[in-house]
């Protein structure tokens, strides 16, 4: 701790061993805005906005090529995850935040030293996930390097990545030794995305799916989403853990926040069993057409107007 809110812990390989930085002939992570911790799986905190003076982002490796941050509560009560994957060629990061914190900084000290380009995309196109989008516009090319900014809209991500058929095709993209397969699933927003990385098995939902309340823009479009996505993952795409975007949940079953809450002592953990997909999917085919709110433990399923009315 450097200045009672700023802290720089080292990540480390799995079993605290080794310094994956150091490791791989690169220098130490020292990143002045944000608290990092090393890869065993999951910290045993995420930053609850408990602590006043805390750094504005909290970084955890997850392993060697996955790093998961998380934006302070107390920079915005949404304390959105954002998440950064690295393959041999580019590195993605998947959503900017609120753009209330700097998180140019925080990604450019995590690929320091490291060969990569950078494509900036988005699990969907709120703007506590868009935010930060033009902390990525303004240095367009680091060490001849290009960083991609992704539009948000549906039809500019089917261009970038590109899907044909919106919202039916699922297609590849590669990091380099590292294959996603890019899922699109509307409904909470219509140019929502899910990642499937084969490498680790993690499925990245976003906003459609994670310890909260989810909240339905179009009904129709997220019922069908969600089916096909658990068709995907039926279809021979095993899944490890579900990691979404948010935590508003707490420990006990079926009890969330209050909307807003910028404090968050004894919420849930971040990560969902795959069951939990099934799950919803099940819920939501059992709802039929008709939006209805759904509590389970580990969900809110919340359907809203399309000027975010609760229905």
């Amino acid at each position: 701790m450097q200045d009672g809110r700023i802290g720089t812990h080292q990540p480390s390989l799995p079993g605290g061993t080794d310094n994956s930085r150091t490791a791989a002939g690169l220098s130490p992570v020292t990143c002045p805005r944000a608290r990092i911790s090393g890869m065993t799986n999951f910290p045993p905190k995420w930053d609850d906005g408990t602590i006043a003076d805390s750094a504005e982002h909290q970084v955890h490796w997850y392993d060697e090529r996955t790093a998961i941050i998380r934006q302070a509560l107390r920079t915005t009560f949404e304390g959105p995850f954002i998440y950064l994957l690295l393959g041999s060629e580019r590195a993605l990061l998947l959503d900017t935040g609120t753009g209330d914190a700097d998180l140019r900084k925080v990604v450019d000290e995590l690929l320091d030293g490291r060969d990569l380009e950078l494509v900036v995309a988005h699990t969907h196109g709120h703007g506590d996930h868009v935010g930060g989008d033009d902390q990525f516009r303004t240095e367009q090319e680091k060490n001849g390097k290009r960083t991609y900014l992704v539009g948000k809209s549906a039809e500019e991500v089917a261009s970038y990545f590109g899907i044909t058929s919106w919202p039916d095709q699922v297609v590849e993209f590669d990091l380099g030794d590292r294959v996603l397969d890019v899922v699109p699933i509307p409904g909470h927003h219509a140019s929502h995305l899910a990642f499937y990385d084969r490498s680790t098995q993690l499925l990245l939902t976003g906003d459609s799916l994670y310890p909260g309340r989810l909240y339905v823009f179009d009904w129709p479009a997220y019922r069908d989403s969600i089916a096909r996505l658990a068709a995907f993952v039926a279809a021979g795409n095993p899944v490890e853990l579900v990691l979404g975007t948010h935590i508003e949940m707490t420990a006990q079953p079926g009890l969330d926040f209050e909307f807003g809450s910028d404090r968050h002592p004894g919420e849930h953990r971040l990560q969902l069993a795959p069951e939990a997909l099934t799950e919803l999917a099940a819920a939501l085919e059992e709802a039929g057409e008709t939006p209805r709110r759904i509590v389970r433990d580990d969900f809110i399923v919340f359907p809203l107007s399309p000027t975010g009315e609760p229905l």
